[in-house]
């Protein structure tokens, strides 16, 4: 799941980025993004959503995972630093 989520965060980073006009181009494109998010992750948005509304509900395992998502972050942040 923190995997997941890391990539959704990168996903809403990147859509804000492109600084889009239309609010339903930054849907469209998000979207995409989500689509190429589950494949990758091999899950569906159903499975996703029923994830994330359990940990919603459950708001110390919430806590852990986003732990792991913040060093997943910063662990890409450094990778790409690197490489620039």
């Amino acid at each position: 799941m923190a995997l997941i989520l890391a990539d959704i965060h990168i996903a809403e980073s990147r859509v804000t980025r492109l600084q889009l006009k239309s609010t339903d181009s930054s849907i469209i494109v998000f979207d995409k993004l989500k689509t190429d998010i589950w494949k990758k992750h091999k899950v569906d948005t159903t499975v996703y959503n029923s994830s994330y509304t359990y940990y919603v509900s459950h708001p110390q395992q919430m806590k852990q995972i986003y732990q792991e998502v913040n060093k997943n972050l910063e662990k890409r942040e450094k990778i790409n630093n690197i490489k620039l």
